[in-house]
Parts: C-alpha cells; structure tokens; sequence
C-alpha cells in the first residue's frame, strides 16, 4: 500500500494506492487463480472514521482511491485499515504533511 496524505487549507487530501489481483469469482476461474480482491476499506484519524467503502473484484488491478475531509490538521496520524475477501487484515500509517 502506497499512502500520501497533504493538508490544503483546512482539507486533508489523500491518494492511496492498494496492491491486489482485484480478481472477483469469474476472473479467477478465467485466469486459474483464486479469487483475492478488497472487501472493505477505513480511513480513521485520531480513531474517528474519516472513510469507509466496500468493494467488490470489478475494479480495475492494484487500484488507486482519492479522498479528502475536513477535521485534520499537520501532523495527524491518517491510519488505513484493508481487509481481503479472504479476511486479510493489512494497515499503514502515516503522517498527514
């Protein structure tokens, strides 16, 4: 996971780019892999949820999300939280710039 995160004015931007096959049942079956895609994803700053979203294996490879919010300042801490359809849990923090 590739995690970027800058304050403009009072809104926090942040890019994240994920690594997954993104490979739902019927593209699995075509490729012979088994299926592996993100299920649920959860931005948290100072442990109030600034993002969540559930996903499913129609998106594109190793995909790239874009979001922004108001209540963060410098220097925070954007804490995002992955889980796979298989019930991979992967987080990553970073400080907000």
């Amino acid at each position: 996971m590739k995690l970027k995160a800058k304050m403009k004015k009072d809104i926090a931007k942040v890019k994240v780019m994920f690594k997954s096959p993104m490979a739902g049942p019927e593209e699995a079956e075509k490729k012979k892999i088994k299926p592996e895609f993100i299920a649920h994803i959860i931005g948290k700053v100072g442990g109030k949820t600034v993002y969540e979203v559930s996903t499913s294996g129609f998106i594109s490879k190793n995909p790239l999300f874009k979001f922004q919010f108001k209540g963060a300042k410098k220097g925070d801490m954007l804490e995002m939280t992955v889980t796979d359809n298989n019930g991979k849990v992967t987080s990553e923090s970073k400080k907000i710039k």
